[in-house]
């Protein structure tokens, strides 16, 4: 496949990679292409950015979600509505598990060949930029994917003496960004405010792209991507689930409920899809906003921000009653972070503020005032239940601020290097419920046994 593509990574968190990656997707778009976007690591809150600019779902490429060939067949399968793929990194360029390159945008652009421009911070720096430049080219091995760069909150004055000392670097200068702190994306505790949340977030971002086209080279910028080698299609790849078997009438396609609003919106794409290439329809509703559950057979509450929506969520009782009958009923379902700590009986957040909400779980959550489990976990049921035998696994990730007073231990969470680990979440025959953000397709068992448990229990949950 012919692929022209770009990562766009940085020295670290906070050295503008949002905020450029943005800015160059709406240029490419005013150039008539047709950019396809992907996002390292397992954010979710940087491609609800790409998908508002773009107005297209965004992606993840996460190397310990996925293996080196399902990595580079989502990145095929994202781009092949578009014309060039730009890729934003997480963290530093050569950051990943430990001190190791494992899960790193280095691993990433080594393992997709994808040529990288550098963002490096220059504030109130000058040729010391370029000592940080020669550093990440030289560090590793993995250096030698970095083609370009570009200087954020540079002066102008500096930046042909720097460009010429990049280029003789081997290192292709793509221009720079003045400092103008009106288009710095904020944050929270779990990461950017969304862009739902900023007043006229698209006359934002054309204005940041009007600001990028007066000191960006976007020529060598699309130029830099054509250098990308074509990419192979994996089309063995186990990421392509197998159909479930054809049958007739409504057992055919199970009918999956997934809240999508600004208090649940982290939902992986490649999750929705993995379901639907396992047959099910995917049918989207508003907590917030609507009075009942769809039809369905069966229900995910993914992650988000309910405890930002708390007393919004807790006034729409019709809603929580629904949610309530039907998963107590038997409902399949599948409940994470903000989902779960949805479904206990009561939220307090971190203004003291104590809300009640469905009730399924005969808990309490409150907001702890500190990170609590946070990254990279595979999760192992510790029981039979609604992801089929005790010791099925699906490999996740974890960043919360709450804590239940559950005493349910019904899942192991490990940490990849195996030296920790702790129980917690909720299992029955019907429900998974717990801390993890899961990445579906690391998990064929548990999804297929979550899919055959809705197909199983069709029509008898409605009401």
């Amino acid at each position: 496949m012919i692929l022209p593509r770009l990562m766009i990574a940085g020295s670290g968190s906070g050295c503008g990679k949002t905020t450029i990656t943005c800015g160059l997707l709406r240029l490419l778009q005013r150039k008539g292409l047709r950019p396809s976007s992907f996002k390292c690591g397992p954010d979710y809150i940087d491609p609800l950015y790409h998908r508002e600019v773009l107005g297209i779902n965004s992606r993840n490429l996460d190397s310990f979600f996925s293996s080196e060939s399902q990595l580079r067949e989502n990145l095929c399968r994202g781009s092949r509505d578009g014309d060039i793929a730009v890729i934003e990194g997480v963290m530093g360029y050569y950051d990943g598990l430990g001190m190791t390159t494992h899960t790193s945008c280095a691993e990433i652009a080594g393992l997709t060949h994808t040529p990288v421009l550098l963002v490096l911070d220059a504030a109130g720096r000058s040729s010391s930029v370029l000592a940080e430049l020669q550093g990440f080219l030289n560090y590793r091995e993995e250096g030698r994917w970095i083609a370009g760069v570009i200087f954020n909150r540079l002066s102008s004055m500096l930046y042909e003496n720097l460009a010429s000392e990049a280029a003789a670097m081997g290192v292709k200068p793509c221009g720079y960004l003045k400092r103008d702190d009106s288009h710095r994306f904020e944050s929270r505790h779990l990461g950017l405010t969304l862009p739902g949340e900023r007043n006229d977030f698209q006359k934002e971002i054309d204005a940041l792209a009007d600001r990028l086209a007066q000191t960006i080279d976007m020529e060598a910028v699309i130029s830099l991507a054509k250098t990308a080698e074509d990419i192979e299609e994996q089309t063995d790849d186990p990421l392509r689930a197998e159909k479930i078997e054809e049958q007739t009438g409504d057992s055919v396609s199970p009918r999956i409920a997934l809240a999508r609003d600004a208090a649940f919106c982290f939902y992986y794409t490649e999750n929705t899809e993995y379901l639907e290439r396992l047959g099910c329809r995917i049918i989207p509703f508003s907590p917030l906003r609507d009075a009942r559950l769809p039809d369905c057979d069966g229900l995910i509450l993914p992650g988000g921000y309910p405890e930002l929506y708390a007393r919004q969520l807790s006034e729409n009782r019709p809603m929580l009653e629904s949610v309530r009958k039907a998963v107590l009923a038997g409902l399949p379902t599948i409940a994470e972070c903000g989902g779960y700590l949805c479904l206990h009986e009561e939220l307090t957040d971190a203004d003291g503020n104590r809300y009640p909400m469905a009730g399924v779980i005969p808990a309490k959550c409150h907001f702890a005032g500190f990170q609590r489990q946070f990254g990279y976990v595979t999760m192992t049921t510790l029981r039979d239940g609604v992801f089929g035998k005790e010791g099925t696994s699906c490999r996740g990730h974890e960043f919360h601020y709450y804590v239940s007073d559950s005493h349910r231990q019904d899942v192991l969470c490990g940490k990849p290097d195996g030296r920790r680990s702790w129980r917690g979440g909720m299992v029955n025959d019907s429900l998974y419920a717990g801390f993890t953000h899961l990445w579906l397709p690391s998990g064929p068992e548990a999804v297929r046994g979550f899919v055959n448990a809705c197909r199983k229990g069709q029509n008898l949950w409605n009401d």
